[in-house]
């Protein structure tokens, strides 16, 4: 397992109060905070954490009124980013030309 399906299993092994969906993806309340281009920006969403086979690791937060896709990247991959998991927080980097170098860090709500 690489080190973002890592820090992704650590990070949902230890929420509390994660719903299950009917095709066994995970939904909880989170507290996201967004940095990007000498900005932060934080708001209280949904989070999927994406576990079917082809989509495992992927997390998608809920559009929100201050975070949301056209300001910043909703949709987030192993593949594209790099995970952390440290203390109950999932810590995402990466760098696009929409954001250029970003964090995101999610908690459990």
């Amino acid at each position: 397992m690489n080190e973002n399906l890592s820090a992704f299993g650590e990070f949902r092994s230890q929420l509390k109060e994660k719903q299950q969906q009917g095709n066994g993806d995970e939904i909880f309340n989170g507290f996201i905070e967004y940095k990007f281009k000498r900005k932060v920006i934080s708001e209280r969403l949904n989070v999927k954490l994406r576990l079917t086979t082809m989509e495992y690791g992927q997390i998608s937060i809920s559009d929100g009124d201050f975070l949301y896709a056209d300001l910043v990247h909703m949709e987030l991959n192993p593949n594209f980013q790099t995970y952390t998991y440290n203390n109950g927080t999932i810590e995402i980097t990466g760098n696009s030309g929409k954001l250029g170098s970003y964090m995101v860090l999610i908690t459990e709500e």
